[in-house]
């Protein structure tokens, strides 16, 4: 699939409609939900996964699958209740014995870290089981013919507000409107902060001290630290945001350090001219860490920003 950078990106909701979604993989067959740490793409795949009842649903999760050449094993052994084929048995040849000749929804969760090895699987299901419907998430798309890429947007300041009062609530916590609408315009829609500051405010600290952490340049990931045991790269913002930047070259991780030195949108005429950095803005852009606006512009969330900027200061820049 082509760089997003320079070509239109579908505009969609934070949370497409499931119907709707579920309506694209009867037309496309296979989907890949992508987006920014945190966003929300397992949750709706899995809520997508729910919703189908009249078709067999599969699921593989491959966070843990650190080697491409590993995941039709991995997703051989989910299809087999987590038990690994026989010695001697081709993973591949497994997968497609299983699937081959059937209707169903196979759920691979967590393709960005072995894109290639999900590549080479989707392709060759996707000739093989003309009945297979496949959804994925991933931070970028896998890049195989035929994918059609869902990206998921960052919350509004409403539904910012919406689910931190919800997940404060869950904690104990009745949080006033005053200080709800403080934190979510720090949280910048990102639901997985929005979870960690709900959760540290249910261990007694105060929305002036959230406030305040959040307030000051990278203090943040100090406090968004009790996340859910599972993912582990959920339990604290700052290991979903390394997970991103462990992600990227060099050249990338180079270019997302100098962009967080912008205080707010550009475009990629200043990009180009500041940075000379076409190929890999057009990277960060596919890897869901600079996000598109509507105007035409651009922008880091601001986890990304000021973690951009914590990497510039151990650069030795100013």
């Amino acid at each position: 699939m082509p760089p997003a950078y320079g070509l239109p990106v579908p505009r969609i909701p934070h949370e497409p409609a499931l119907g709707e979604l579920l309506d694209v993989l009867v037309d496309t067959r296979l989907v890949t939900l992508t987006g920014p740490a945190g966003v929300g793409k397992s949750h709706l795949a899995a809520r997508l996964a729910e919703s189908v009842t009249d078709l067999p649903v599969h699921r593989a999760d491959l966070s843990d699958c650190a080697d491409a050449a590993l995941v039709p094993q991995t997703v051989a052994a989910a299809l087999h209740a987590g038990t690994a084929p026989g010695s001697g048995t081709d993973p591949m040849e497994a997968v497609l014995r299983l699937l081959a000749g059937r209707r169903g929804l196979l759920v691979l969760d967590t393709c960005e870290r072995v894109r290639v090895g999900c590549a080479y699987l989707v392709g060759r299901l996707h000739d093989s089981c003309p009945g297979l419907q496949i959804l994925m998430t991933s931070r970028s798309p896998i890049g195989v013919p035929g994918e059609y890429r869902v990206p998921l947007r960052p919350l509004s300041r409403e539904q910012t507000v919406e689910l931190l009062r919800e997940k404060a609530a869950m904690q104990g916590v009745d949080l006033p409107v005053f200080w709800t609408r403080l934190l979510a315009e720090r949280l910048d829609g990102d639901p997985l902060s929005v979870l960690l500051a709900a959760r540290t405010l249910g261990k007694s600290v105060t929305p002036q001290q959230l406030y305040s952490s959040l307030c000051e340049p990278g203090a943040r990931f100090g406090v968004l630290i009790h996340g859910p045991k599972d993912p582990a790269r959920h339990r604290t913002l700052l290991r979903a945001i390394a997970w991103s930047h462990d992600l990227c070259g060099r050249a990338e991780r180079l270019l997302w350090a100098r962009l967080s030195a912008f205080t707010g949108n550009f475009t990629a005429e200043q990009v180009k001219t500041v940075f000379a950095g076409d190929g890999e803005l057009a990277a960060l852009i596919e890897a869901s860490v600079v996000l598109p606006e509507d105007d035409g512009t651009f922008r880091l969330p601001l986890a990304h920003r000021e973690y951009g900027q914590l990497l510039l200061e151990g650069l030795g820049r100013p």
